[in-house]
């Protein structure tokens, strides 16, 4: 098994090799109910409710709860036995997965980009530079009108009012993903803030009362869209699916983009073609998204129940299978059939290290 930055550009690039078209085993719809709980990662939310949602509508007798508490939350429920499943936008560490009763399988389940929302009137297209971004995230700027973010916005009217910073609460693979981004791009971030789940924000954000925290991605969200003047980072289907302004981003080659399908799979050609590991956290390519994720989901290997972990695997079938047809409904990434097989792979096997 190759390391897992190696291992994660392979699978990036493996997400743009087609469409998938598989056949899915069923779980017979005869005898008493099975239901399966499960926890964890925000980012995936949107789309697991649907998969399961969907194939409960197949499967009557299989119910899957999934509650939206962040990756570490569902990290540290799985270790304590409390859930049969965990969604977590990290890997397992071995020393974690050898704390998880009956042992632990985790698999790449989606793909997805991670955007930052604003709250601002009048301002429909709003364009950050990388030098901005780090300005407003490590609080050396304070108001939308700052020249920072006039340069990339000619035109624009940007009114001469505070900026708030909207971060998540809870311990966050989300903030994760957002950190090693901007750890990566910009040295002054890594040093300030650097690659972490629970950032300890700069203090000059708190003292002004710039600082509010949001419990999971929708959380965020809800604070941005409430909030005149803030911003925020969420996963691209909560900001998707309700409509609201998301700031086109400054690339690793300078260039400005939008968050959309086209600079999502651009960004996801550039890491499987780039051997960096860097590219993982900071994708090449003229016209890549810059912050782009994989989230994970976690199984036991066994149960006392082993019909859960049929059941479950069944469920990653369906999900990899018909379930791709809602991914860019939703605002997810489609997995390609290469990629599939690869996850399939992985359940084969009787554990997996980082």
């Amino acid at each position: 098994m190759t390391d897992s930055r190696t291992r994660w550009a392979w699978l990036a690039g493996l997400l743009l090799s087609g469409v998938l078209g598989a056949a899915t085993p069923t779980i017979g719809s005869a005898g008493e109910v099975l239901r399966l709980f499960g926890a964890g990662a925000s980012f995936p939310a949107p789309l697991y409710l649907r998969w399961f949602r969907d194939y409960y509508l197949a499967h009557t007798n299989v119910r899957i709860d999934y509650q939206s508490i962040g990756s570490g939350g569902g990290i540290k429920d799985m270790i304590n036995g409390r859930i049969d499943f965990a969604g977590s936008d990290l890997p397992l560490t071995i020393a974690q997965k050898a704390r998880v009763p009956g042992g632990a399988t985790q698999v790449p389940m989606t793909a997805g980009a991670i955007v930052l929302i604003y709250n601002l009137d009048g301002v429909d297209d709003l364009k950050l530079s990388r030098e901005a971004v780090v300005g407003i995230l490590t609080g050396r700027i304070e108001a939308w009108n700052d020249p920072a973010i006039a340069a990339t916005n000619p035109g624009a009217a940007l009114p001469d009012s505070p900026i708030s910073v909207v971060a998540r609460s809870d311990v966050s693979g989300t903030t994760f993903h957002v950190t090693r981004h901007f750890s990566a791009a910009s040295a002054d971030f890594a040093q300030s803030i650097g690659a972490t789940m629970t950032p300890n924000w700069p203090k000059v954000l708190k003292e002004r009362g710039a600082l509010i925290r949001g419990r999971g991605n929708d959380g965020v969200a809800a604070f941005v869209q409430a909030i005149p003047g803030s911003i925020g980072y969420v996963q691209y289907a909560f900001g998707h699916l309700t409509g609201m302004k998301m700031a086109a981003l400054q690339n690793r080659a300078g260039n400005i983009v939008a968050p959309n399908q086209a600079s999502f799979h651009a960004a996801l050609a550039g890491i499987g073609s780039d051997p960096n590991p860097n590219s993982i956290n900071d994708p090449p390519g003229d016209d890549s998204y810059p912050i782009i994720a994989l989230s994970w989901l976690v199984l036991r290997q066994e149960y006392d129940d082993p019909a859960k972990r049929q059941a479950l695997i069944d469920v990653i079938r369906y999900a990899l299978g018909p379930g791709q047809d809602m991914c860019e409904q939703l605002g997810y990434i489609r997995f390609a059939p290469t990629a599939v097989n690869y996850v399939f792979d992985l359940l084969k096997q009787p554990e997996q290290s980082e």
